[in-house]
């Protein structure tokens, strides 16, 4: 490779991946691409998210997932981890990180193997990324729940519009809770129902608390009764098995460490050999028996780790 080409490659990926950061670290909740994304009939939230103004620079791969059938898939991930993302967008940010981290590494070894390990370890970084977001997101808006429920309570029993209170609770609360209520109130101002607007909050979050206080609410709007003492209640309820899962995690702290131990001990002491004595665990990728050995022991890892995993699974 010529000095002059690998310059302009290194170029397009930095710049790429500029592009991409830059896109991700934008405002997560604008009122305008909220209102975008309420805009839609059929109230797709992954359709209507087409509509936001910045052009898609890869429509065949938008075109390619389609027909994969993982771009609604991906798009709702990247909506739940609070990224106003394309699907296109996160894999052209993964593409440019691996061939920057590749080109990189065949600075300092010409090995292959290690390149491409190192590539693909960059490459997974950007969904490892949104996907830890999603689940930080998702925990953020559960613990913020019940204080929101008693917030939109006490101001409707101030005597304010359910509209009212929940415009004082995104106002009053921090994001992510008031990014949702926010994006509840778009919704009802584009001419959604306030049961389904609910109900798409509940679909974007995937919370379970989330969803028993939109039960809470539609049976409310049918069979009538004190809004906000059916909230404040719920509220308390969600605190409550909120707390009951604080507790449980704490009783299955010493499982969930030893998961951690059984995973990291392993490639730690590998690692550590490699750097003493990188020809010793040569033999495990050479030589076939080597090979098997490696594979079956990382087979065995994982089935601790899955049995682990079932035993300390609690249902709150």
């Amino acid at each position: 490779m010529t000095p002059t080409l690998f310059i302009a490659m290194i170029s397009l990926l930095l710049g790429g991946t500029i592009y991409a950061v830059i896109t991700a670290l934008a405002p997560a909740s604008t009122a305008h691409e909220r209102h975008r994304l309420a805009e839609t009939t059929q109230h797709d939230v992954t359709s209507s998210f087409q509509n936001i103004e910045r052009p898609d620079f890869a429509p065949g791969v938008t075109i390619l997932l389609r027909v994969l059938k993982l771009h609604d898939r991906i798009q709702w991930d990247l909506i739940r981890a609070g990224l106003l993302l394309k699907p296109s967008e996160i894999i052209a940010l993964s593409l440019a990180a691996g061939g920057l981290v590749f080109l990189g590494t065949s600075l300092f070894t010409s090995r292959l193997p290690a390149q491409l390990l190192v590539a693909l370890l960059a490459m997974a970084a950007p969904w490892i990324y949104a996907m830890m977001r999603k689940g930080h997101r998702q925990k953020q808006i559960t613990t913020q729940l019940p204080e929101s429920l008693r917030l939109i309570a006490s101001s409707l029993r101030s005597g304010f519009s359910i509209l009212r209170a929940l415009q004082v609770a995104a106002k009053e609360m921090a994001p992510p809770i008031s990014q949702e209520i926010s994006w509840v109130l778009d919704e009802i101002n584009v001419g959604i129902s306030r049961e389904e607007a609910f109900s798409h909050m509940a679909t974007r979050t995937q919370s379970p608390d989330v969803k028993l206080m939109v039960t809470a609410i539609q049976i409310q709007s049918k069979v009538g009764g004190n809004l906000a003492e059916i909230l404040e209640t719920t509220g308390d309820m969600i605190q409550q098995r909120f707390h009951l899962a604080a507790e449980i995690a704490a009783l299955t702290a010493e499982g969930r460490l030893s998961a951690g131990v059984l995973t990291c001990m392993p490639m730690g002491m590998a690692f550590i050999i490699y750097l003493l004595n990188p020809n010793y665990l040569m033999p495990l990728v050479t030589e076939p028996i080597g090979t098997i050995m490696l594979v079956g022991g990382a087979g065995l890892m994982l089935t601790g780790l899955a049995v682990i995993k079932l035993m300390l699974k609690v249902d709150v």
